[in-house]
Formats: C-alpha cells, sequence, structure tokens
C-alpha cells in the first residue's frame, strides 16, 4: 500500500500539468510587464519633455490665437459706432484685448518668437488713439447738431405760435377794408398774409430739410440736401425782408432769423455736417489702417501658433513612437499567450480533460438515472482516473441497491396482491360449495345465481391483476390529461390492506361534481400518490391516532392534491433533506430513501411543484400542485 500511494503522491497529473501550463502563461505575463514598463518608460520620458515644454507653448499659443481672434472681431465694429456710449464700450473692449496681447507678449520672454510681434502691437495702440481723437471730435459735432436741430423744433413752435394770431388779425383787416372800400388797404393786407405764410412754410422747409442733413450718410444726399436748404434760405430771407415794414411781425421775424442762421452754409449746421464728414472719413480711413495692422498681426500670430503646433506635433510623434514600439511587443507575446492558451486549452483541455469528463458525466447521469450505464473510460494515472474508478464502484453499489429495492418493492406487491385475491377466492370456495350442494339437491336455478357471483368476483380479481400490472409496466414519457381522483383512488386500492391491517381511518375529500384534470403520465401519478400515502402509512405507526387524508382541490386552471397524517412530524434539521435520493429517517430495512426523491423529480417533470405544506408534532401535510390542461 505505502508504494501505490507514494506513486499517486507524486505522480504527474492533472494539477500539476496545470501548474505548468500557468507557470508558462504567467513568466509570458511578466515578460509583457517588462516590456510595457519599459516602453513606458520612454514613453514618460517624452511625456515629461511635452508636459514642460510643449504644453505651455501650446497654452501660450491658444491664449495668444484668443486674444488676436478678440481684436480682430472687435476692429470690425469700432468705426461703425452711432453713439458715445456704444463707441466707449467698442473701445474699452478693444483696450481690454490689446493689454491682453501685450501682457502675453511680455509673459512670451526669449522662450518665444512671438516678442517680435510687440511693436505691431504699440503700432496698434497708437493708431487706436488717434482713433479716440477723430472719433471724440465726430461725437461733439454730431451731439452739437442734434442740439442744434433739438432747438431748432422749438423755434418752429414758437414761430407757429406767433404766426397764427397775425393771421387772424390779417383776415379782420381785409374783411374791414373790403367793407369800408378801401381796396388798396384790403390788397396790402392781403400781400402781407402772403408774406407771412411763405416765411411760414419755408421756415418749416428749411428745419425739415436741415433735419434730413444731419442724418444724411453720403455725399451725394448732402449736396443735393444742402441745394434744397439754399433755395428754402433765400426764399425765407426774401420774405422777411417783405415784412421789415410790418411791427408787429418783429417776433415772426426774430424766430425766422434763427432758423435762417442754422441755415448758412459758413456758420450754420450745414458747416458742422461738412466737419462732421471730414472727421468721419479721417475716422475710416484709421480704421482702415487699424484693420491692416491687425490683419497683419492675426497672419503673424497664426505663424507663431504654427510653428509651436508644429513642435507639438513632432513630440507628439516621438511619444506616438514609444507607444507604437511597445504596442507592437505586447501584440506579439499576446499572440504567444493566445497561441500556447489555445494549444493547452483545445489539445489537453478540450480535447483530453473535457472529453473524459464528458464520459464520465454520462456514465454518472445514466447510473442515477437507472439506465444501464455507457461506457467508462478506462482510468489513468490522473485525478480523473481517480473519479472513474469511483464510478464504477459507484455503479456496482447502484446496482446492488436497485436489486435490494426490486427484492423490496416485490415483497411488498406479494403482499398486496394476497390480500387483494385472498377475499375473492374465499368466496369462490364458498359459492362453489354452496353450488355443488344445490345442485345435487336439484336447484339448478339458485346452482346459476351462484354461477352468475362467481363470475363477478373473476371478473374483479381479473380487474385487480390488470391494474397491479398496470402500474408495474414502464411508464410512457408522453404528458396528457388525467384524472386526479382516479389515480387517488388506484392508489388507495393498492394501498388498502394496509389501511386495514394497520387500523388506520382514511379521509378523501374531492370536489362535487368536478373531475379535476391535470396534464401528467397516468402511472407516474400514480406512483406518486402511492409514494405519499405510503409515506403517511409509515409515519403514524405507533400513533394513538392513526389518520391519513387526501384532498383534492382546483385553483383556477391548476390542481392541488395535498396528503397529510397525524403522525409525529418531521425534526426541523430534515426538512432539507426530505427530498435528496437516499436519505431516510425509517429504522435500516424499512425503506431505501428513494420514495420522495423519485416523487420530486416525477412532479418537476410534469412542470409542477411537490413541498411541506405544514410539518409540527401533530402530522405533516405535502402539497403537490400541478397544471392542468390548457
Amino acid at each position: 500500500m505505502a508504494p501505490a500511494s507514494a506513486a499517486r503522491r507524486w505522480r504527474f497529473g492533472i494539477g500539476a500539468r496545470l501548474v505548468l501550463a500557468f507557470v508558462a502563461i504567467v513568466g509570458l505575463a511578466v515578460g509583457a510587464c517588462l516590456v510595457g514598463w519599459l516602453s513606458y518608460e520612454r514613453l514618460s520620458g517624452e511625456l515629461s519633455r511635452i508636459a514642460e515644454d510643449q504644453m505651455p507653448q501650446l497654452a501660450f499659443a491658444s491664449r495668444l490665437s484668443k486674444a488676436g481672434a478678440d481684436i480682430g472681431s472687435v476692429t470690425t465694429v469700432l468705426a461703425g459706432a452711432e453713439t458715445r456710449s456704444e463707441y466707449n464700450e467698442i473701445r474699452s473692449n478693444y483696450a481690454a484685448s490689446l493689454l491682453t496681447l501685450r501682457s502675453l507678449l511680455g509673459e512670451s520672454g526669449a522662450k518665444s518668437d512671438a516678442t517680435d510681434l510687440l511693436p505691431l502691437a504699440e503700432a496698434i495702440g497708437e493708431n487706436l488713439d488717434k482713433i479716440d481723437l477723430a472719433a471724440g471730435k465726430r461725437f461733439t459735432l454730431r451731439e452739437a447738431m442734434r442740439s442744434d436741430i433739438d432747438e431748432l423744433r422749438w423755434v418752429q413752435a414758437d414761430l407757429l405760435e406767433e404766426a397764427d394770431p397775425l393771421v387772424d388779425d390779417i383776415r379782420f383787416n381785409i374783411e374791414a377794408e373790403t367793407r369800408n372800400g378801401h381796396g388798396a388797404a384790403a390788397l396790402a393786407e392781403q400781400q402781407k398774409s402772403e408774406a407771412l405764410l411763405t416765411a411760414v412754410s419755408q421756415a418749416n422747409l428749411a428745419t425739415g430739410l436741415i433735419g434730413r442733413l444731419v442724418n444724411a450718410t453720403t455725399q451725394e444726399e448732402i449736396q443735393e440736401t444742402n441745394a434744397f436748404l439754399g433755395d428754402s434760405a433765400d426764399e425765407l430771407a426774401s420774405r422777411i425782408a417783405s415784412l421789415e415794414n410790418w411791427p408787429d411781425s418783429i417776433t415772426v421775424r426774430q424766430l425766422a432769423r434763427r432758423i435762417l442762421d442754422q441755415s448758412d452754409v459758413l456758420t450754420g449746421i450745414p458747416n458742422r455736417k461738412r466737419s462732421e464728414m471730414i472727421e468721419a472719413a479721417k475716422l475710416s480711413e484709421l480704421a482702415s489702417q487699424n484693420g491692416r495692422l491687425v490683419d497683419d498681426l492675426g497672419r503673424r500670430i497664426e505663424t507663431e501658433v504654427v510653428a509651436i503646433e508644429a513642435s507639438a506635433a513632432a513630440a507628439a510623434q516621438r511619444a506616438a513612437a514609444a507607444i507604437e514600439t511597445g504596442r507592437s511587443l505586447l501584440v506579439a507575446i499576446a499572440i504567444l499567450s493566445v497561441l500556447l492558451a489555445t494549444a493547452i486549452g483545445f489539445f489537453y483541455v478540450y480535447r483530453n480533460l473535457l472529453a473524459r469528463i464528458r464520459l464520465l458525466s454520462a456514465a454518472a447521469g445514466a447510473i442515477s438515472s437507472g439506465r444501464p450505464a455507457t461506457a467508462i473510460p478506462s482510468p489513468e494515472a490522473d485525478e480523473l482516473g481517480d473519479l472513474a474508478h469511483a464510478l464504477v464502484l459507484f455503479r456496482q453499489t447502484r446496482d446492488e441497491l436497485i436489486q435490494s429495492a426490486k427484492l423490496a418493492a416485490l415483497g411488498q406487491m406479494a403482499a398486496g396482491i394476497g390480500h387483494e385475491l385472498n377475499q375473492p377466492l374465499a368466496a369462490l370456495r364458498a359459492h362453489i360449495h354452496s353450488a355443488t350442494t344445490l345442485i345435487g339437491r336439484g336447484k339448478g336455478e339458485q346452482a346459476v345465481l351462484n354461477l352468475d357471483k362467481m363470475k363477478g368476483l373473476t371478473g374483479r380479481m381479473a380487474d385487480q391483476i390488470s391494474h397491479i400490472r398496470r402500474f408495474a409496466r414502464r411508464p410512457d414519457a408522453q404528458l396528457r390529461p388525467v384524472n386526479l381522483a382516479a389515480a387517488v383512488r388506484d392508489a388507495l386500492s393498492l394501498l388498502e390492506h394496509r389501511f386495514e391491517e394497520e387500523a388506520v381511518e382514511m379521509q378523501l375529500r374531492l370536489p362535487e361534481d368536478t373531475a379535476v384534470m391535470v396534464m401528467a403520465e397516468p402511472v407516474r401519478l400514480e406512483q406518486v400518490a402511492v409514494n405519499l400515502i405510503s409515506n403517511a402509512l409509515d409515519a403514524v405507526k405507533g400513533r394513538p391516532m392513526r389518520q391519513v387524508n387526501a384532498t383534492i382541490g382546483q385553483v383556477g386552471t391548476d390542481a392541488r392534491l395535498i396528503v397529510g397524517d397525524t403522525g409525529g412530524g418531521i425534526a426541523a434539521a430534515d426538512i432539507g433533506a426530505v427530498f435528496d435520493p437516499f436519505f431516510t429517517t425509517k429504522p435500516v430495512g424499512s425503506g431505501l430513501g428513494l420514495g420522495l426523491s423519485i416523487s420530486y423529480n416525477i412532479v418537476k417533470d410534469f412542470g409542477g411543484e411537490i413541498s411541506i405544506l405544514e410539518t409540527s408534532a401533530h402530522g405533516t401535510q405535502f402539497l403537490v400542485s400541478l397544471k392542468g390542461p390548457q
């Protein structure tokens, strides 16, 4: 025994082979780690250089590009500002962007060629100061013109207010002179009225033309408006002169002259408009110069950014090369690892271990289900060989247990058959004796009645034998609708002698006027009922109250069978094992512990459930739930 044990202890079995394969794969993994460490060490150096040199430059390039873009975006709208507040807001943004650019260029120092952009930024700043001066003059002139326009509107309103009473007086004088027959005086009053109304209308026209002139944006529009304004001013001056001899018109003439003064090309609003247009032209020229400077700045910033990006791209390429080298080595090691693992998995694990495990599994399944076992692989010098050897012993043990179970079942069946046939045979003997006696006395008709009773008894015996044969035959795998109550009654008929011999009361509760149908196989369903009722009979042995009950009920389309007893119940420690094969609490020789296990598998095959509904010191109830026909 010692040499054999030592050989098994030091053999090169499955464990040793798998350890060797594991060591090989781990070796490849360690090699991959070393390659990865070296590659990432090189990559770390490149990334450090990128972080220290290239990233700050890229950040600087991004900020520089943004500052240039901000200046360019503001430049396009600076010259188009219409009000001083709008200009000041745009100018403030422009100055902030320019200050940001100068700060960036000052921070770059000797690390970048961007310091060459500083003179250009200073030139933009100087140009911006000139723009400020031109814009300031322009806005001052525009504000003065708007003030003059506002004043003219008030003058115009006063003029109309002063002219209305004069027109009414003239109209009254004309009517009075006409009634008095003074035609020459009436004509003079008519002429004063025409001069007054013409002066008022020309003043209104001049005011409107001045307003149009202030809002003019092109030279053509200004020249055209000035031409109309000159004609209107001349006419207004002529009408004012014609009213000089009319003392009442002095206020009207003063107001009209104020409008006339503002219409003067040399001293009035037209002169200010001309100055405003000159400043606007200067502002436009300065804005164009500023735009050219900004464009030049943008191009040079773009050149600087491109140079920085090219430097960063070169550093990134070096890092990518380090990554690619490491990746290639890792891929090669990974491929080698996969090939090795595949070879081990296919040639050893799949074709050797799994193939042998499948054969052993098929043999174990055949043994556990009671079928003739398939060929068990010949034992080899490894752990599966030990399992095959143990499986051979298990099969031998299984066969012996099955043989014992068959002998026990045969003994129980013989007792049942003897009980079921004994009473009819005794009755047959009595009827034969009576028939013989009656025939001897010549009472043939009564003898015939006895023969009919004997025929009925032999039919009953034939039915009992047929039932026993049907119960003993191999069941059918096909499920079909089965009457659950009929199956329970058949099971009770097989165990009827035990109820009588053991003085056990049986209570069968069935639904009234309803056949409870389930999807099952008749023989196996009856076997489940026999096993449950037989266990109940065993449970009530020696109890003061021996009672077994079976209740059949309908729950929707499904059915329930509850088998209970008044035994001592199941111990809490045994509840989890009652459906395990070969588990029994009966004395040795009283059972194999297969009844509930077989019943459990049969009910599962039917698609149902079997469980312990209740157990206590006063008894146990088993619940079987089965599906009804669809």
